[in-house]
């Protein structure tokens, strides 16, 4: 799962890097290269701490999850301001689109209701492995979401923001945004119907979670209210 998420997302900012290249857009607000450089130290830690479980260095994993604790908070507040200031700075643009603050705060709410928990729940191994991954998955969406998605979602019609409302655009939207994700996420469940023969009560609750807040912030992307009050909060 981890090899995945690392593919995942360099190879999707990878190819992102070189069209915006060839387009002569490659430069960006300094918070994106902070947002980079904290979701790279995300990946890292995460990748060790998955390393020290298998070498039994329990002490260690429990010395670093104090840095991943508040790591996750400052990765939080960095996705907010580079959400906002990103659009911000594409706002009056042909790739201005206010109301995809939307799906990345989603994405925010998703990983800290995640993260916390399975900080929360670290006494439960269980418990606490699968909240830590699955928050760590479901933001791979930024980086399926800058390369195979755009193949995926051919499968379920034109781009989801071509779409004026959410019942149009509902399954160009979940072919999109959600599922790469969430083909991983149901992994997890797979794994343990094949291991537990039963799904982990804290996944199932986990996902629904995921899935919730998700649909709600693809819901919140074709609202018109929302627009006008995304735009307000990107400072215009």
């Amino acid at each position: 799962m981890i090899a995945i998420a690392w593919i995942a997302i360099l190879s999707g900012f990878i190819n992102d890097i070189i069209h915006l290249k060839a387009e002569g857009r490659l430069h960006f607000p300094l918070i994106v290269h902070f947002h980079a450089a904290i979701f790279f130290a995300w990946l890292l830690l995460f990748t060790v701490q998955v390393w020290l479980i298998r070498k039994n260095n329990f002490a260690l994993h429990k010395r670093l999850g104090i840095a991943g604790g508040i790591l996750a908070v400052i990765m939080v507040l960095i996705g907010i301001a580079t959400a906002l200031i990103t659009e911000n700075v594409k706002y009056g643009t042909q790739y201005s689109d206010p109301a995809f603050v939307s799906i990345m705060l989603g994405d925010m709410l998703v990983f800290s209701g995640l993260a916390s928990a399975g900080i929360w729940l670290r006494k439960s191994p269980s418990a606490h492995k699968r909240l830590m991954l699955m928050a760590t998955l479901i933001l791979t969406d930024a980086g399926f979401g800058r390369g195979i998605s755009y193949w995926v979602a051919h499968f379920f019609g034109n781009n989801y923001w071509t779409y004026k409302n959410f019942n149009e655009g509902f399954w160009p939207f979940v072919g999109f945004q959600l599922f790469c994700p969430f083909m991983l996420l149901f992994a997890i469940g797979i794994y343990d119907l094949f291991t537990r023969k039963k799904l982990h009560r804290t996944y199932v609750v986990a996902m629904i979670w995921c899935m919730g807040i998700d649909l709600f912030a693809g819901w919140l992307y074709f609202n018109p209210t929302w627009l006008r009050i995304a735009t307000r909060l990107i400072g215009h």
